[in-house]
């Protein structure tokens, strides 16, 4: 009995979300990222080109009390993005506290999109029958 609750505590690692160009990234894709970035997540608190790694700050969320926060990388020569989120949660005694700080996959999706659109303007990306434009319209 141990062995299966011993199992069944076991985690998967999170893999962040890829965007998927098919084709090398442009010469100015650090820029483009920063830019895309610091208009959907209010600013960037880390910018490191050398190392290709972008990350805004804590921004709120429309949905219950939380926050988000977004992250963009290179990975084996392919970009990635992992988008955070945690809640604030209000016990009936006690103080509040933020939840554990959990991957948001659709808002990564999401953005992945926004991203490709940005890098490959030609591009027409679409999710759920809505396309993304390089201008968000």
């Amino acid at each position: 009995m141990a062995l299966v609750l011993v199992a069944g505590c076991a985690t998967v690692p999170y893999a962040p979300c890829p965007v998927e160009l098919g084709a090398p990234l442009p010469s100015d894709a650090f820029a483009v990222c920063k830019r895309v970035l610091g208009r959907r997540f209010g600013g960037v608190t880390l910018a490191d080109e050398a190392a290709f790694l972008l990350q805004s700050g804590w921004v709120p969320v429309a949905e219950q009390p939380g926050e988000r926060r977004a992250s963009v990388f290179c990975e084996g020569g392919e970009l990635m993005v992992l988008v955070e989120s945690r809640w604030l949660s209000e016990p009936v005694i006690g103080l509040p506290a933020w939840s554990a700080v959990r991957a948001d996959p659709a808002a990564e999706r999401e953005l992945a999109a926004v991203l490709r659109a940005e890098l490959l303007p030609e591009a027409k990306v679409s999710g759920n029958n809505v396309a993304v434009t390089p201008t968000g319209r």
